[in-house]
């Protein structure tokens, strides 16, 4: 063997070595091209940068004819990554999967961002195991059930059957970057004796875009409850110790008999009523532009009824999940805010915001 040919067999063992290196390292990013079909790209990208490594090494150095001749050698030679060890198919297969339970319909949780086959246990509504339909790179979290829908008179029962609804949701959340919710008793049926599985499948592959526009929408994202509630006692003592007006009204009131003293409390508490409307406004631009500058997505959602305090602000925030701490520090600077309070609750299915 000539010293050229040596030199050759050097330079292609190397190049096996740490592409063989390069594919053992980063082999689950390399499952996920082949089910994404960019195999071939991949490929191509590959021995397109072998090349220009080698053209850029010896172009000054080895006479053209043999440059091209040693570059095609080294390139061809470059080891394709096995497809016999990779799943060709878009999804593992779910035959794979051994799963429990009777019926003709799949109960829905909701659709992750994975496109792999899963069991996820006896977490489900009734103990029931849950599992993933993958298509491409979605997949609908899912329990076997008969098509019709869940019913009882025990309200308890119903209110079980919804906590669990959430719990696999929240444990799915866990493992997938991103989770669409379905709301509760969501069934998909069959029909004319089709296979379940096709049919959910089916689903996924016609509203594909659709969902996957809303999957990318929340992918690294919360949703969070945001509520500020104010006490009318302390802010109004607050308003009538600060304006000049009611003070003034306050002190004619005390120096007149008792049936005008009642009419100047009216007085007095009309005016604390009126300042408190106008500093609710400008609180509530305040707050909702401090929150805002912290999160993705915002919502106003209709005030509820409190014993105690007044709710003026009901937010649902969709939040990236490194600017929670931040939403959280702005809301508690709120809380410490006299005659205000804050209940921060969360994170939740992205309910609000799909």
């Amino acid at each position: 063997m000539d010293k050229d040919s040596r030199a050759l067999k050097v330079i292609e063992q190397i190049v096996r070595q740490e592409v063989d290196k390069i594919a053992a390292e980063t082999k689950d990013v390399v499952r996920e091209i082949v089910r994404a079909n960019l195999l071939p790209q991949l490929r191509a990208t590959i021995q397109d940068s072998i090349s220009e490594a080698i053209e850029d090494v010896l172009s000054d150095e080895i006479p053209q004819t043999q440059e091209a001749s040693i570059v095609e050698e080294i390139s061809q030679a470059a080891p394709a990554f096995p497809e016999e060890e990779l799943p060709v198919e878009e999804e593992p297969t779910l035959e794979a999967i051994k799963v429990s339970g009777d019926g003709d319909g799949r109960y829905a949780y909701g659709i992750a961002d994975s496109g792999v086959a899963v069991n996820l246990g006896n977490i489900g509504i009734e103990n029931t195991e849950v599992y993933t339909i993958p298509y491409k790179g979605l997949c609908a979290v899912v329990h076997n059930c008969p098509t019709e829908p869940y019913k009882s008179e025990d309200e308890e029962v119903v209110k079980g059957w919804v906590q669990t609804h959430q719990k696999v949701l929240d444990a799915a959340m866990e493992k997938f970057d991103a989770v669409l919710p379905l709301g509760f008793d969501t069934i998909i049926k069959t029909e004319d004796e089709a296979d379940p599985k096709q049919v959910v499948k089916d689903w996924l592959r016609d509203d594909f875009e659709n969902l996957r526009e809303k999957i990318d929408k929340v992918k690294g994202k919360q949703e969070f409850g945001v509520q500020i509630f104010y006490d009318p006692k302390v802010m109004g003592e607050v308003i009538a110790q600060e304006s000049e007006e009611i003070q003034k009204l306050k002190e004619e009131m005390a120096a007149q008999k008792p049936g005008m003293a009642y009419m100047y409390k009216q007085k007095v508490e009309k005016a604390v009523k009126e300042e408190m409307e106008k500093r609710a406004e400008k609180y509530f631009k305040d707050f909702y532009g401090a929150i805002k500058n912290q999160v993705d997505d915002i919502k106003v959602e209709k005030v509820k009824k409190d014993e105690d305090r007044t709710m003026f602000m009901n937010l649902s925030c969709l939040v990236l999940k490194e600017k929670a701490e931040d939403l959280g520090n702005e809301l508690e600077r709120i809380d410490n805010m006299d005659g205000f309070s804050v209940r921060f609750t969360g994170p939740w299915a992205v309910y609000s915001f799909v």
